[in-house]
């Protein structure tokens, strides 16, 4: 039993150990797995044909937009949070900061991108 205690005090965390990152990964893996079953079942599976203008009609309500920017919020999260853990667990250089500066950028362009892209629809 006095292992365990000493174990337990020993990983109590500090601000670089991650928990949070690890917690968020899970969070955003679960969004994203009803996200996605929400957006095959409407898209594939509901008998309306993909094309343009449903497409369209469809970004035109505004709890459309919201459901698109929160899947590509959750999508971005998960896969840039991912590639840091990657980045974290392999790369021991000062190239470090500069890839996770990249992925930064990126993920703030791919952010912007789909806000221009998902925002203007008007019915």
């Amino acid at each position: 039993m006095m292992y365990m205690r000493g174990f337990i005090d020993r990983y109590q965390g500090s601000g670089k150990s991650g928990e949070w990152n690890w917690l968020f990964q899970r969070v955003s893996g679960a969004a994203l797995l009803v996200l996605l079953l929400g957006h095959f079942f409407i898209e594939h599976f509901s008998g309306i044909q993909v094309d343009y203008q449903n497409v369209a009609a469809r970004l035109a309500s505004s709890e459309w937009k919201l459901f698109d920017l929160t899947f590509v919020v959750f999508a971005l999260y998960h896969g840039i949070n991912g590639i840091f853990m990657v980045i974290e667990d392999y790369v021991h250089s000062g190239w470090r900061v500069f890839w996770k500066g990249f992925f930064w950028i990126v993920g703030i362009l791919y952010l912007v991108l789909a806000a221009i892209t998902i925002l203007p629809f008007k019915g």
